[in-house]
């Protein structure tokens, strides 16, 4: 009796050996990974208050003025709306006035481009369709527009991030005069000056966005890349660091004489006028302007 109960003693000693030696043997459980919170996208009334109807500077801005300074009551007041909303609101000062407010939201989670795409919408995000009534309109990723108070708009979209940027629309007597003025001027402190204004297009090739209404939207047709694109600004092109030719286009001239009339003030009476070309060849530079109420293109090289 006494041998059996030591034989069952020791077969249970063995089980229990066998039993803990297997639970060492399992892998350790991995610790549960709390799920980084993502940031709330911004509300409809933070929305509201950024961006008007129409696309303009909303209530936010109402005491702060483009070509004016800034208070420094409304800048701490703009910069702390930012922080509660998650976005960026760059206000430019540039001698003490206003020169551009920047606006810069990203969209968080699997679904962010939804909100940057509706968030656009207030923006008059515009498209572009093969044919009028199709039905197939593509959405344009890049655009601007003019308001009836002086104020340029340019918008971007890419993915779940929108950009916006509101200044002062320049004239056609501030266009000419700042094309002619790019001429022979370092690239590298023109673009940094310039700031998200300057693109990159390719090799030595730029865009400089100006606030000004060159031409109507791509209504109609396949996108256009942004490197073809002649309604946003200035093509510029760099050779040895330095710009060394600015092209821009304007479309739909109403006044042709008022656009003769500005071309004259700028570089005077031209040297040449073969039909509605007209050329200028001035010491260091030579501009051409192919005149047209359809399509006006101004040219300026360095000689």
């Amino acid at each position: 009796m006494t041998g059996k109960r030591v034989m069952c003693a020791l077969v249970a000693a063995a089980v229990l050996v066998l039993l803990l030696g297997l639970r060492r043997a399992e892998p350790p459980r991995a610790a549960a990974i709390a799920k980084p919170a993502e940031k709330p996208w911004l509300s409809r009334d933070a929305a509201a208050q950024i961006i008007a109807p129409g696309g303009g500077l909303g209530p936010l801005f109402a005491d702060v003025e483009l070509g004016r300074p800034v208070p420094p009551d409304a800048r701490a007041r703009i910069a702390e709306f930012a922080r509660k909303n998650h976005v960026a609101i760059d206000l430019e000062v540039i001698d003490d006035e206003l020169v551009a407010v920047r606006f810069d939201v990203t969209f968080g989670g699997c679904c962010g481009y939804e909100g940057a795409d509706v968030l656009a919408l207030r923006l008059g995000r515009r498209s572009t369709s093969d044919c009028c009534g199709c039905g197939n309109a593509t959405w344009m990723n890049d655009w601007s527009f003019a308001s009836e108070d002086g104020v340029t708009v340019r918008a971007s979209v890419r993915v779940n991030r929108l950009v916006a940027r509101w200044e002062r629309t320049a004239t056609l007597a501030d266009v000419l005069s700042r094309a002619d003025e790019l001429i022979g001027r370092d690239a590298a402190t023109t673009r940094k000056a310039a700031r998200d204004r300057w693109i990159e297009l390719g090799a030595h090739r730029h865009l400089l966005e100006v606030p000004y209404p060159f031409s109507p939207f791509y209504d109609f047709g396949a996108p256009v890349p942004l490197a073809n694109r002649d309604d946003l600004g200035f093509n510029v092109l760099v050779e040895r660091g330095r710009i060394e030719h600015v092209m821009f286009a304007l479309h739909g001239v109403e006044d042709m004489r008022q656009l003769r009339a500005r071309l004259r003030a700028q570089w005077g009476r031209p040297q040449r006028r073969e039909d509605d070309t007209w050329t200028w060849q001035l010491a260091d530079r030579s501009i051409t302007a192919q005149l047209d109420d359809m399509t006006t293109l101004v040219e300026i090289s360095q000689r």
